[in-house]
């Protein structure tokens, strides 16, 4: 026998103290004595003479003070809630409880809880210890602890949205815990079978289902959801890609789904592709959140809906000098991309070194040429130096080219970077000579417009953001320059998506989505025959604790009869 709440001498010292508090009231308390008195005037001499309360007198009402102790003291033992201590395992029990999208669904994770629970109170302590799902398993509870501590840090988990990881927690050896070389080791899982499904016993490990979630067997989702730049050739809209199935894998009808932007629900122009997939066309490209959801909900409501944040692709605000060369200026006015303005209202400026305009504002800066570089980078004082170990081909100006502007110019090409108050790129006023040939390459626009947007730092063009997967930035292909924020990240690889919803890299908003046909899939079918649970090893609840309860109310009842019947004062 052990206590959850408390030690075992805490327990006794706890009811010692209990049963003296109890033994002191029932000396203390009032006594009714018949006085008699002559005068009526004399009631308060006798109340002086014969007091309520005396401490020091013999003790009296032993079955009162027994009944107020038996239920005092089994309320105590409740409330330090006693559990039968299982006896010692020759085997390690790891607990897995998979609290990922496959126990969105009923109440499957509050049954995989109770399952749980009552199967790590059967289990030898020592040789136990519970994870909990996640990109990383986490140990919820360590051999020897406490179980009252896991039921306390389960009360805050509740089911991500996101693919398990349990077969990648196990492949890469995360579950260890109590487990030891050479000693036989029980996996017990709790969650949706397809979790485990790629996992198999070993001969010194194996696996158990202590829970199972049931099936959706009318499941569908939404799949798929993506954006691409415009069919139409719109710079400023884009075309979604939309994909909802049904357990059958089947297209869900179109009148099924409903879209939105920002919250509202909204009309769209759909085309229907010959493979099911819906392409949701010349949606306005302005960093808006758009949605798609099922017009009527299922019991697994994960995939019921998913989101994404479009790419922002307003036109970027230029202005150009007098002095800006005219080069620049017809690439920049035949971009859709960018739309020319004047300074006060300009995201970026070109002029030539020395012009007194736009100066608080980014700039692509003509020079002439000196001591510096070619191409010199200004970056921010709040952002990382720039890598440019491949920055001119990132600018779409290529080894050729580079070779040619060196010919032209007589000097070495090349780039730096120096740290500024806000980006700047200075190049030299002799690569935009007509007659040097690099205005008229077909690299030159691209340069114009990877140069400009770097310097606006445009948003970067996400396709999609899908849980259990690394971001992708594609804004390479489309013209744009590769965020910062997300290089950044990505030199550390930190660029895994764990769970659907809002998250956020730095000051970039982005919406993550489930979008797993697999998983929509699998919640629909049945477990296999050959996957069978293991019998809960204990009582779900707490049968110690609801038998002192009882009995306790059981007593005080007895002790109202017995001094409605005058038995008992």
């Amino acid at each position: 026998m052990s206590f959850l709440s408390f030690p075992l001498w805490a327990v006794i010292a706890g009811a010692v103290c209990l049963a003296a508090l109890l033994f002191g009231l029932q000396v203390l308390k009032a006594r009714q004595k018949h006085v008699r008195i002559a005068a009526a005037g004399l009631w308060a001499q006798a109340a002086r003479v014969t007091p309520l309360r005396v401490f020091r007198q013999r003790f009296q009402r032993w079955l009162a003070y027994l009944l107020i102790l038996a239920i005092g003291l089994l309320l105590w033992a409740a409330g330090a809630r006693p559990e039968i201590t299982p006896g010692r395992d020759a085997v390690d029990h790891i607990f897995y409880l998979d609290a990922s999208a496959g126990l969105t669904g009923r109440d499957d994770l509050a049954q995989a809880r109770r399952a749980l629970m009552a199967d790590v109170r059967n289990t030898d302590p020592a040789r136990r210890t519970v994870y909990l799902d996640g990109p990383v398993a986490a140990p919820l509870l360590q051999p020897g602890e406490n179980p009252a501590l896991l039921s306390r840090r389960l009360d805050g988990v509740r089911a991500r949205l996101a693919p398990s990881s349990f077969a990648h927690a196990v492949a890469n050896q995360e579950l260890t815990g109590a487990s030891a070389s050479g000693r036989p080791t029980v996996v017990h899982y709790y969650g949706a079978w397809s979790g485990a499904r790629d996992v198999t016993s070993t001969a010194g490990q194996r696996l158990v289902y202590g829970y199972l979630a049931r099936p959706t067997l009318d499941n569908r989702g939404v799949v798929a959801l993506g954006a691409s730049p415009a069919a139409s050739g719109d710079a400023g809209r884009a075309d979604i890609l939309v994909e909802a199935i049904g357990a059958d894998g089947r297209p869900v009808p179109t009148d099924a789904l409903r879209f939105s932007r920002d919250g509202r629900d909204v009309v769209v122009d759909i085309l229907a592709r010959p493979d099911g997939k819906l392409i949701v066309r010349d949606a306005v490209a302005d960093g808006g959140l758009f949605a798609v959801r099922l017009a009527r909900s299922d019991a697994f409501p994960a995939d019921d809906q998913a989101s994404l944040r479009l790419p922002d692709r307003r036109p970027v605000r230029v202005a150009l000098s007098s002095g800006a060369p005219d080069a620049v200026a017809r690439a920049v006015r035949l971009n859709p991309a960018f739309a020319v303005t004047a300074p006060k209202d300009a995201q970026v400026v070109v002029r030539r070194a020395g012009e007194r305009f736009g100066e608080d504002r980014p700039a692509l800066v003509v020079t002439q040429a000196g001591e510096q570089s070619a191409f010199v980078f200004t970056y921010g004082a709040d952002e990382a130096e720039p890598d440019l170990s491949a920055a001119l081909a990132s600018l779409g100006i290529s080894a050729v080219e580079t070779q040619t502007l060196a010919r032209t110019t007589r000097r070495e090409v090349s780039a730096e970077t120096r740290p500024g108050q806000q980006r700047g790129v200075a190049v030299w006023s002799a690569l935009f000579d007509e007659r040097g040939g690099f205005p008229a390459a077909s690299g030159f626009p691209v340069f114009v417009s990877r140069t400009l947007s770097w310097l606006a730092d445009t948003a970067p063009w996400i396709p999609y953001a899908q849980a259990g997967t690394d971001l992708t930035d594609q804004s390479d292909l489309y013209g744009l320059a590769a965020d910062r924020r997300i290089a950044d990240r990505a030199l550390n690889g930190d660029l895994f998506l764990d769970q659907a919803g809002e998250t956020r890299i730095g000051d970039l908003r982005v919406a993550v989505s489930l979008t797993d046909r697999t998983l929509t899939l699998d919640a629909a079918r049945a477990v296999p025959a050959d996957v069978s649970v293991t019998p809960v090893q204990g009582p779900t609840v707490d049968l110690l604790f609801i038998l002192l309860v009882v009995i306790a109310g059981l007593l005080l009842l007895l002790e109202w009869r017995l001094q409605q019947r005058g038995a008992m004062a």
